[in-house]
């Protein structure tokens, strides 16, 4: 007869559950430490890091948020750069706006959610560097204490302590001395490289130092090309409401230029074009009853672009975008400005003036894709057609019809000599990000939209 030796129970810190938990705070606080150790260690080589406390900057920055910043020499300085700045207005204190001008008097700054830009100009000696990496939410602790919220930090700090006795609860058997420590440095290891890519700058283009190349990238998604470019759209609706007839405007016309979705023909969420994290939906208008449009009257602009990402496989056309005098939805009796498609998929660009003017693009694009549609207006340099990042045509005209209106998108008339008119004017498909800008954009800006959301 064997005889079977007695086991010893597993001690319930030594079991894997317990296992589980540490492994998982020791890998928290590692990632934890290897964030602060990335916003500290640049100041090795020159660099400054600062906690954003207010949103002046949204939304490339949030409160929170820790920026470090690389040092320029004056001559490099271009419109464009967030830079940390000594504040003008306040001795002693820091500024991170972004460059808008430079001016005799100095450079001119401005916060990309404010409506006006600074009032005091900057010296080029008082700038500490250009905005290079940003780090995500771990100055929060900072933002707390200077707005004397106790309560989240001693939530932070009774977080902290959670994770340390986790990280220390497990204790390991005999047999197994490294295997804590192997999960540990596994799990760390991943956690670090999902979390190290969200630090990742967004501020300029490129930037290398001895022994350090970081690649760059100027926006974070679709909305901040359009409201941080030199253009700043006036009404930007980028569609990614999931309920409600209410189209936020996050332009610098504010909320009074808020758009309103129709009560009916409006599907919400649905699968938008690739322009960054919060910001990959879009809403589907059904081609009968789906529309959106403004309530604010506005005279009918002379300078201005529209924009907007669409994708369809439509035969029967329908107007993208519009000016027109219809209240509420109701058809216009007086519009242009317009965006159509055809029958075919193509594009007309249209302006009215006593004449009708156009610009088609000669193929087609109800082919199921996402594509980013802009067209310009001004006096001075013609009507103007892009399709992605390609420039269509230009044809001259010289005023746009002189009416009171309001926005429209989905769905207005199209009667009257405008060419290749559609079955009707109710677009059936998928849109999102429309912007409109009361300026002309440029090629190099509409190619730097299109890039984003692809």
């Amino acid at each position: 007869m064997t005889a079977v030796p007695n086991q010893q129970p597993v001690h319930w810190r030594s079991s894997r559950p317990v296992l589980a938990f540490t492994v998982t705070a020791r890998a928290v606080l590692a990632t934890l430490v290897l964030l602060l150790l990335v916003s500290v260690l640049p100041a090795l080589i020159g660099w400054q890091s600062t906690v954003v406390l207010s949103g002046s900057m949204r939304p490339e920055l949030v409160p929170g948020d820790v920026a470090v910043v690389r040092p320029v020499p004056a001559a490099e300085l271009e419109p464009g750069q967030v830079l940390l700045v000594d504040d003008p207005d306040a001795p002693g204190e820091l500024r991170l706006h972004r460059l808008i001008a430079v001016e005799d008097g100095g450079l001119r700054l401005r916060g990309d959610a404010n409506a006006t830009a600074d009032g005091s100009l900057v010296d080029p000696a008082a700038v500490h560097g250009v905005g290079t990496v940003r780090l995500p939410a771990i100055g929060l602790p900072a933002v707390w204490a200077d707005s004397g919220r106790a309560a989240p930090l001693a939530g932070t700090a009774a977080a902290l302590a959670v994770l340390i006795a986790l990280a220390l609860l497990h204790r390991r058997e005999d047999d197994r001395p490294r295997s804590a420590r192997r999960a540990t440095a596994l799990v760390a290891v991943l956690l670090a490289a999902v979390a190290l890519p969200g630090a990742s700058a967004r501020f300029t283009s490129s930037t290398s130092t001895p022994g350090v190349t970081i690649p760059m990238a100027k926006w974070w998604n679709c909305p901040d090309v359009s409201l941080s470019t030199g253009a700043n759209a006036a009404r930007f609706y980028d569609l990614q409401e999931s309920r409600g007839r209410t189209a936020d405007n996050t332009g610098s016309a504010g909320r009074s230029a808020d758009g309103t979705f129709s009560a009916g023909g409006v599907t919400y969420r649905v699968a938008g074009p690739a322009c960054g994290d919060d910001f990959d939906r879009a809403v589907s208008f059904d081609g009968s009853t789906g529309a959106m449009w403004t309530t604010q009257a506005v005279p009918g602009p002379q300078t201005f672009s529209v924009q907007a990402w669409f994708r369809t496989s439509t035969w029967n056309g329908g107007k993208l975008i519009g000016f027109g005098n219809g209240t509420a939805g109701a058809a216009s009796g007086q519009y242009d400005r317009h965006v159509y498609m055809t029958n075919a998929g193509k594009l007309i660009f249209g302006i009215y003036n006593g004449n009708y003017h156009t610009v088609t693009t000669p193929g087609s694009y109800n082919d199921n894709r996402w594509h980013l549609v802009t067209a310009t207006f001004s006096p001075g340099t013609g009507m103007r057609l892009y399709v992605d990042r390609t420039h269509i045509g230009t044809t001259w005209a010289s005023s746009a019809e002189n009416t009171t209106g309001y926005w429209r998108i989905g769905y207005d008339t199209i009667s009257g000599a405008w060419p290749d008119q559609p079955a009707n004017g109710w677009f059936a498909g998928a849109m999102a990000h429309v912007g409109i800008f009361d300026s002309v954009l440029g090629q190099g800006q509409v190619a730097q939209q299109y890039a984003m959301g692809t």
